[in-house]
């Protein structure tokens, strides 16, 4: 599912390594390209504030799940 949460998620983190003081990218290569300290720590205070979030998602979109299929069982 492509729900607007996963696009803050995402927009969130490309917004840390796009950050020069938050992320170093080396044209060499991927194995030279990391966090930085401080990157390292948004990316700790990010996930910190959308995990409640994305497990409250989670749980909205199983349960969603859980009664399309009663309804389908249902209609049968």
């Amino acid at each position: 599912m492509n729900h607007i949460l996963h696009k803050q998620i995402y927009a969130g983190l490309m917004e840390i390594i796009k950050d020069k003081q938050l992320y170093y990218h080396s044209s060499v290569g991927d194995s030279y390209c990391h966090l930085l300290e401080d990157g390292e720590k948004a990316i700790i205070e990010w996930m910190t504030l959308m995990a409640p979030k994305m497990i409250k998602l989670e749980e909205l979109q199983l349960d969603e799940r859980a009664k399309k299929m009663m309804w389908d069982e249902l209609q049968k």
